[in-house]
């Protein structure tokens, strides 16, 4: 019995951790049950730690116990297990190294660009050099580096690319995220010399290049700008240590050369950059030094970098002289690379977006809102708000544009500091030279029949990167994307349920950078109701633990003295619009429903300490607004102190358009959905105080979980609202627990009766989405459930797929954002019912796998956080045939659907079923 999968405070290996005392996890392999293990750890050959022989079965959530650790120590850690024979396995072994745990660390000084910015203003990329002279051998080479702003690093020519888009996203008048790099190899390589032959030196050039960003860049979905400052700047220092012992540390100060004439004339997350070729960087200024950020944290991510992922090559689907429209067959969240080969001064546009109007051009008018030319002020945000006409000049925002402006010569490009959602790219050649735009983009064939003709046909699916068409322009598409890794797959035999499922592991593809967004266009930004609903479907599909553990720590920066937490963060600005509907039940719920899900998922009590004062404020807050609205309801209301409407409340939102009210979204009254979420939220506030060992506040939350329930037999259950065909208002109070006895029963059956009166169309909206199909399951409704996945008429999720959709779409007729994966989480079902693969403890999970519709076959895998686990069946003639694999050290309850349950240990079995 070995330890595989060795892991650091989640993460493999770790380079910069923040962490002094980090826990350590690991997967069995080459066994049946762990008896022991044993860690022991190491830091320049000495030992630092010896857990000693621990009887335990436990490989998660293991604390660090040694010597205290201290900045840039690098610690060696090995795991010896004992089998159920109590016999030693061999020996595995992992590393983590520790960043800058102190500002006193910090010996880099913060430097800007040589200018002073004007608010209204936009300007070029920064860039700052330093020629470092060396006249030893370099034994290790660090560099930590951030920036308010974004930055890059490149050393003696080379782009570092182990982060993309650094420091990442956090509120930096709070926290600001550091990367370490390893650039040992650019400085212990070949001795670079200069012309002078007297020069004994290694000279290698550190470059960075910093852009505008989150910081002072367009954000939300009014590109409002200089949200946290005018003037970005940058904070680095550079560590050699050398092979005879001694060390040598280069930071940030006014040494550093600066100029910002390089070809990147703007950068903007959003908007996109504009880039002049003819130009190149001159340094010929100093940076000036500035004050650092008072009472903002520097610390380590602790979390998976961002990084450059799928390249995809395009098909030429509209062609004129001097316009090209090109499909990448993926609609992605990422930028472009190309060659070109232009005239001198040929200005060349390229424009990205996920559809296309009917002349088959990029049509960016359902994600585009307006904005002042010249900026925002308060009034005008009013304005913009209440829904009426700006006046004066206005532009619009997102551009997702490359403008470009050719060398002549042969030009490569790549984009830096920009990122947009896109499926497709539309070419122009803004000023018309001898070469047209097929010379320019190095066309090796454009065939015969231009007129706006497709010379070769879209291409989707999940493998759509793979194809050549017969004309391909020297460009590609690259996604990028926090580099989280795959745990989960599905397969069945229905093609389009396959693809339902690669189309929502896009989305969440396109929206995880850093932070959970909703779309990677209009607003990326990060609403809580989105990441709180989709939490454990994206945790069968990808790692999530160390993504959800920072986004939690931005969580904690956002929540308002009086508990309130912003509908979105981190934060970007208008305030006035996400404050005011931070507290919409379903969004705000996101501070109990993460933990806590989080807590189900990795086992991680941790986390659920960690939360709490911020769960427990929002929650105070709560309890000191409940009530009805309306005095003379609330009067009659014999449960008003448990009922809940207060506040701006989004309700369900983006049900299909025939069953929203006339008054809808924020300017509704929602007391069904809010005491609804009164009940489920309380009642998991008093679980988790009962795990945390706080007795007296759990009964607390148990008196408002039970009078919310009440409050709602009172006003919705006993007064006949559930006899009615919208979905949405009979999914809740089963999914919530509201419902038990009879009126369960009427609801689940009048639930069935409203899916049948839509044609088994998908009816509910954006909070009672995910639950629609496990309600149904949970009723007996296999077969509805189904019925309703595998439909393929409109609203539902493969009517999308018959329509071309390769991500999740934001709404059901499809009119906003190609890609939300908000509705995608009916793909934790194919999971946890398809398949039955449920997490249930340590150690441990429960395999019930029910067959249905018309599926022949199904099968799953689960890498989870104690090991792989896999379901499948198959139909046969005389029944099914189940198979199931569990990981070494774990235990799975198999749950047939004959009734037959079976507990089954490490290995693979097979079980009929007639």
């Amino acid at each position: 019995m070995r330890a595989v999968r060795l892991r650091c405070d989640y993460l493999e290996t770790p380079l910069g951790l923040g962490n002094v005392k980090p826990r350590f996890y690991w997967n069995v392999s080459e066994g049946m049950t762990q008896t022991a293990y044993r860690i022991q750890a190491f830091r320049g050959g000495e030992q630092v730690w010896d857990s000693g022989k621990v009887r335990s079965s436990s490989m998660t959530h293991i604390p660090y116990e040694g010597t205290e650790l201290h900045s840039r120590h690098r610690v060696i850690w090995k795991v010896t297990l004992w089998d159920e024979e109590d016999r030693p396995g061999e020996t595995t072994e992992s590393w983590f190294e520790l960043g800058l745990l102190k500002p006193e660390d910090w010996v880099g000084k913060w430097i800007s660009g040589n200018y002073s910015p004007k608010k209204k203003k936009r300007y070029p990329v920064d860039c700052f050099r330093k020629i470092i002279q060396t006249g030893k051998t370099v034994k290790k080479a660090r560099l930590y580096a951030t920036a308010r702003g974004i930055y890059d690093v490149s050393v003696n020519g080379n782009r570092i690319k182990d982060f993309v888009f650094a420091p990442g996203m956090t509120d930096y008048r709070k926290r600001i995220q550091y990367q370490t790099y390893d650039l040992t190899k650019y400085f212990s390589g070949p001795i670079q010399k200069t012309e002078d032959p007297a020069d004994k030196l290694s000279h290698h050039t550190l470059e960075f290049r910093l852009a505008d960003g989150w910081y002072r860049g367009s954000s939300a979905a009014y590109g409002v700008t200089n949200v946290y400052g005018t003037r970005t700047s940058l904070l680095a220092q550079l560590e050699l240590e050398y092979t005879d012992g001694t060390r040598e540390v280069i930071g940030t100060d006014d040494s550093f050369d600066w100029s910002n004439n390089g070809p990147l004339r703007f950068a903007d997350l959003k908007d996109g950059e504009k880039y002049d070729a003819r130009r190149t960087v001159t340094y010929e200024k100093k940076a000036i030094t500035v004050n650092a950020p008072k009472g903002v944290r520097i610390v380590a991510s602790d979390n998976v970098p961002v990084k450059e992922q799928e390249h995809f090559k395009p098909t030429v689907i509209a062609h004129t002289e001097n316009h090209i429209v090109l499909d990448f067959g993926q609609n992605i969240a990422g930028y472009l690379s190309f060659t070109v080969s232009g005239e001198l001064g040929q200005r060349l546009r390229f424009l990205c977006g996920e559809v296309l109007d009917d002349k088959k051009n990029v049509d960016l008018s359902g994600i585009q809102e307006t904005r002042p030319a010249k900026g925002w002020n308060q009034m005008q945000m009013v304005t913009k708000l209440l829904g009426k006409e700006l006046k004066g000049d206005v532009d619009v925002t997102p551009h997702q544009e490359i403008r470009f402006i050719c060398s002549g010569q042969e030009d490569h490009y790549q984009t830096s500091f920009a990122i947009f959602g896109f499926r497709y790219v539309q070419i122009d050649a803004e000023n018309y030279g001898e070469k047209t735009i097929d010379q320019i983009l190095k066309l090796d064939r454009v065939g015969d029949a231009f007129d706006g003709e497709t010379l070769n046909s879209a291409k989707t699916g999940a493998g759509a990167h793979d194809h050549r068409p017969d004309s391909e322009p020297g460009i590609e598409a690259i996604a990028v994307y926090s580099d989280l890794e795959d745990t989960g797959s599905f397969r069945c035999s229905n093609e389009k349920v396959n693809r339902l499922l690669e189309n929502t592991r896009w989305s969440m593809k396109g929206n995880f950078l850093d932070i959970p967004t909703d779309c990677p266009t209009r607003e990326r930004l990060g609403w809580t109701g989105d990441a709180q609903i989709f939490f454990d479907t994206g945790a069968y599909l990808s790692d999530t633990a160390s993504f959800f553990r920072k986004w939690l720590r931005d969580m904690e920066d956002a929540q308002y003295k009086n508990g309130v937490l912003p509908a979105v963060f981190p934060y970007q600005g208008v305030e006035m619009m996400y404050k005011a509907t931070g507290t919409s039940v379903g969004w705000a719920d996101a501070v109990y429903l993460i933990p806590w899900k989080y807590y189900l998922r990795y086992g991680d009590r941790r986390i659920l300490e960690a939360s709490w004062p911020m769960m427990k404020r929002y929650a105070d807050y709560l309890l000191g607004h409940l009530g009805m609205k309306d005095k003379k309801e609330a009067k009659a209301n014999p449960f008003d102190a448990y009922t809940y409407e207060k506040g701006v409340h989004l309700g369900e939102w983006l049900e299909p358009e025939e069953f929203r009210d006339k008054v809808y979204g924020t300017s509704a009254r929602h007391p069904e959905e809010c005491t609804a979420y009164l009940h489920l939220t309380m009642e998991i506030m008093a679980r988790i105080a009962a795990l945390l060992g706080r007795q007296e506040e759990k009964e607390t939350w148990q008196k408002y979980a039970k009078g919310a329930r009440q409050a709602y037999d009172h006003l919705f259950v006993k007064t006949g609202t559930l006899d009615t065909d919208r979905q949405a208002k009979l999914v809740r109070p089963l999914a919530l627990g509201l419902l038990d006895g009879e009126e369960k029963r009427k609801a689940q059956n009048r639930l069935k009766q409203a899916v049948e009166n839509y044609d088994y169309c998908v009816g509910t909206g954006f909070l009672s989405t995910p639950f629609l199909l496990s309600v149904l399951t949970e009723a007996g409704e296999l077969d509805t459930a189904y019925r309703m996945l595998e439909n393929e008429k409109a609203p539902g999720w493969l009517a999308e797929i018959n329509a071309g959709a390769t991500t999740v779409w934001e709404n059901w007729e499809g009119d906003l954002s190609q890609n939300h994966y908000s509705p995608g989480t009916v793909c934790g079902w194919l999971f946890d019912t398809v398949c039955g693969i449920r997490p249930a403890g340590e150690n441990r999970f429960i395999i019930e796998p029910q067959p249905g519709g018309t599926l022949t076959f199904a099968k799953s895998s689960y890498q989870s956080i104690y090991g792989r686990i896999e379901s499948g069946w198959k139909k046969t003639e005389d029944g099914y045939v189940f198979s199931v694999t569990v990981p070494g050290n774990v235990i799975a309850e198999v749950i047939l659907p004959d009734g037959v349950i079976q507990e089954c240990t490490a290995g693979s079995y097979q079980f009929i079923v007639a």
